[in-house]
């Protein structure tokens, strides 16, 4: 038997031991239903422990600013606090004469 007898012999019962093998363990359908699902699973899993992880975290600010005092709004400035501050912005160029009179006029008017 020649060389190139022997190969061709031997690609032939290698391609025999090939097919005898896939039909002994074939894939099946469900098994790459199987794999598909498993792929899926995680990703709805791994979403879900995201949502989850968020819910917490919001919960957590919600109950950390729930916990914080709100600011109060404040005090209203006496009269004097305003015309010492329109004196300011007069003294400084940032309102005219007439505007700096007609403010002090109704601060005083608000007394």
């Amino acid at each position: 038997m020649s060389v190139k007898d022997k190969m061709g012999l031997g690609a032939i019962a290698c391609a025999l031991g090939m097919t005898v093998t896939a039909m002994s363990t074939p894939v099946l359908a469900s098994d790459a239903g199987a794999f598909i699902g498993g792929v899926l699973a995680t990703k709805v899993v791994g979403n879900m422990r995201a949502q989850t992880e968020a819910q917490q975290e919001q919960a957590e600010y919600a109950r950390q600013s729930a916990a914080q005092p709100v600011p109060q709004a404040p005090a209203q400035k006496s009269p004097e606090q305003r015309i010492a501050e329109l004196d300011k912005l007069a003294a400084g160029g940032y309102i005219t004469p007439e505007e700096y009179k007609r403010k002090k006029k109704a601060i005083v008017d608000g007394m």
